[in-house]
């Protein structure tokens, strides 16, 4: 499920971060499925296309704790 979340700064900043952004918590299942944090375990990548110019974010990718879990 993707959420989004507003940074409060521009494209470019957000690029030039990369990874150092400041990605926020997220306290429990979007779907109800657990009242307990979800845990950040990785990032990918995508591209943006502005009138200004083409731009490689990172996106957090986040997780139940036993999702990732056998």
């Amino acid at each position: 499920m993707i959420q989004f979340h507003d940074f409060g700064i521009d494209i470019q900043t957000y690029t030039d971060r990369g990874k150092e952004n400041d990605f926020p918590d997220v306290n429990q299942c979007p779907h109800g499925l657990s009242r307990r944090p979800l845990h950040r375990h990785g990032y990918y990548q995508r591209y943006a296309l502005t009138a200004e110019g083409e731009y490689r974010l990172w996106i957090a990718r986040y997780a139940r704790e036993n999702a990732a879990k056998p």
